[in-house]
């Protein structure tokens, strides 16, 4: 378990993983997904902090498989004996395989299920906080990064720099993404069944007393807007206003490291 910069090996797993001016550098949703998922099951590991700039041509360099449509690599990505995974769900089922005998993030089909319901609801989360959440990690990106960074987000016609001119805006759209996450509102019957719902908040995790692959997805999530909210107020307030999930976030938390 390691944030600390690596150099290239094949005998270690290895996370790459976005560079930022953060003390702590993790910041990204994607790696954030892997890295908790890492921690939780307890598996050793080292940090490659890359920039965006940079990590394609390092991921092809050493014998990435690229994707077969643009753009051709991506984080998450491990390297680990000799081989390169991209992408979340790709590197969980690898880990899954590879390491069997620490505790597994799908320990029950129920689990499983949540798991990918908790998929199917992600995008809401994005569509509610990414423009805000987004202009607001722009602040803690290198330089190097900053035009990579502002070219991604134009791809969905976003425009971050715009976004941080308008307090008007920046104000409501914080408030969108807090009413949000406080609310629970991406937890509907649109994803998950009655019997998932009848289930949430109703232990220490999002579905009891056991931690999945779902809390940790969701971690991943709430962390990187809890990361770029800490940029808009400066520690004055708090994004995280409800009670459980204040709790449940600081319980998630250790597997950030």
């Amino acid at each position: 378990m390691s944030h600390l910069q690596a150099a290239d090996t094949t005998d270690k797993l290895v996370l790459w993983d976005l560079n930022s001016k953060l003390p702590q550098p993790q910041w990204s949703p994607n790696t954030m997904k892997v890295r908790s998922v890492l921690n939780f099951r307890c598996i050793p590991f080292v940090t490659k902090f890359v920039t965006y700039m940079d990590f394609p041509g390092m991921l092809e360099q050493a014998g990435g498989k690229p994707w077969p449509d643009a753009p051709h690599y991506t984080l998450p990505a491990i390297s680990h004996k000799g081989c390169i995974v991209m992408g979340s769900d790709e590197i969980v089922e690898y880990l899954e395989k590879e390491f069997t005998l620490e505790p597994s993030v799908f320990f029950s089909i129920d689990a499983l299920a949540e798991s990918k319901a908790l998929n199917r609801m992600a995008p809401s989360v994005y569509k509610a906080t990414a423009g805000i959440v987004g202009a607001f990690t722009y602040n803690i990106l290198l330089e190097s990064d900053l035009q990579c960074y502002r070219d991604i987000y134009s791809r969905f016609q976003i425009d971050i720099t715009q976004i941080l001119k308008d307090p008007e805006a920046i104000q409501e759209q914080w408030t969108v993404a807090q009413k949000f996450l406080n609310e629970f509102e991406g937890f509907t019957s649109k994803d998950f069944t009655p019997q998932q719902l009848s289930c949430l908040k109703s232990g220490e995790y999002l579905f009891g007393n056991h931690c999945s692959y779902a809390d940790l997805h969701y971690f991943s999530l709430v962390f990187w807007a809890v990361t770029s909210y800490q940029q808009y107020s400066g520690g004055k307030t708090e994004l995280i206003t409800d009670g459980w999930l204040r709790g449940w976030y600081d319980r998630m938390s250790i597997y950030k490291v």
